[in-house]
């Protein structure tokens, strides 16, 4: 569903809310381009393979990387903070955005420990996962496109219906299996971890049966019983439960190899190279003068250095000269609890 939505938003290129806003690719586009101008992501994934999708357009994690809060914080920040004009008017965009985004992390929970939107749903995350899918699932009704009349339609009575009826009956269907599975009288499970749904397993089964017939990815009725029975087998063998366990490093049939090295010794002289005035790089690039989309870009790794650092450094005077009160505009957009606001020292540096 994914897919199909990406798919449709970059055909039509704009799409439009129920109340009258306007949902543009352009503005994936024109970030794409801002990011590769200054050679930094301004803490996303989006390249050249998101826009050119394609030549790539059965691979998921595309679309996932596509769909996501960072893309709609780095859009967010560029029209609010740097005012660029060709971000002018991206909040739907931004909206719609993280819409899906937190859609796809309540549909995609697979850790029963996960936290935020990434936790399973129960009795304690109920709530809030419905009023996620119920936004979205508003959000995605009142999606218009225009038709070969150049007439605003709602989306969902046009032939790119798939993804929207494909993400609102994932929705129904998710709090609807919680409501059996778990809420019930003598229910069986404790939580539901939506990844399970998912036809990821029936994918990855798949090829596990077309790979054990080599060049044969047809297999007829005797040779999948052949290669379920391989699988089940595999499956069923853990790793050191045999009655001959592995009590030392002793390596069986080792070889050498034939190109051994062979050390040599070599007496090499310093040599001192000379260099003229004129070959000398004067053109290094100046520091003092950066842009401020590339100060948003340094800052937010030099905080995901200073946290990495913190726990390493003993003395408690250079702990906390690392971090500072005050933090970059885009660290308390990106801020959801656990970035480090890193002093002006460690950014310069």
């Amino acid at each position: 569903m994914l897919k199909l939505l990406r798919n449709s938003f970059s055909t039509a290129g704009v799409l439009e809310t129920e109340d009258g806003k306007q949902i543009r690719w352009q503005y994936i586009e024109e970030l794409n381009k801002l990011q590769e101008k200054e050679g930094l992501r301004l803490s996303n994934k989006l390249k050249m393979a998101h826009i050119n999708w394609r030549q790539q357009k059965m691979k998921v994690h595309l679309a996932a990387q596509l769909f996501s809060s960072s893309v709609a914080d780095a859009l967010e920040y560029c029209e609010q903070e740097l005012n660029y004009p060709q971000f002018r008017g991206c909040a739907a965009t931004v909206q719609f955005l993280r819409t899906v985004d937190a859609t796809f992390d309540v549909l995609n929970s697979r850790n029963p420990f996960g936290k935020g939107l990434k936790a399973p749903i129960k009795p304690s995350t109920k709530g809030r996962a419905r009023a996620i899918l119920e936004k979205a699932e508003s959000c995605l009704r009142g999606l218009k496109v225009k038709n070969k009349s150049n007439n605003l339609v709602y989306m969902h009575a046009t032939q790119k219906k798939t993804p929207i009826c494909g993400f609102i009956a994932c929705s129904r269907s998710g709090i609807n299996i919680y409501e059996d599975l778990v809420e019930r009288p003598s229910a069986p499970c404790r939580y539901l971890l939506t990844y399970k749904l998912s036809q990821d397993h029936l994918e990855l089964f798949f090829p596990a049966v077309r790979a054990r017939g080599g060049f044969n990815n047809n297999p007829n009725a005797r040779q999948f019983r052949g290669a379920y029975k391989r699988l089940l087998v595999r499956h069923q063998v853990k790793k050191g439960t045999g009655n001959c366990l592995l009590r030392d490093n002793t390596d069986i049939l080792d070889s050498t190899p034939a190109n051994a090295n062979v050390a040599c010794r070599v007496d090499v002289a310093p040599v001192e190279v000379l260099l003229t005035k004129d070959e000398i790089p004067t053109d290094f690039p100046d520091v003092d003068s950066l842009s401020e989309y590339k100060e948003a870009v340094i800052s937010y790794i030099t905080g995901f250095i200073v946290k990495k650092m913190k726990p390493r450094v003993t003395c408690m005077p250079c702990s906390l000269a690392l971090t500072s009160d005050s933090a970059h505009p885009f660290l308390e957009l990106k801020n959801r609890g656990g970035i480090q606001k890193p002093s002006a020292g460690i950014i310069a540096i």
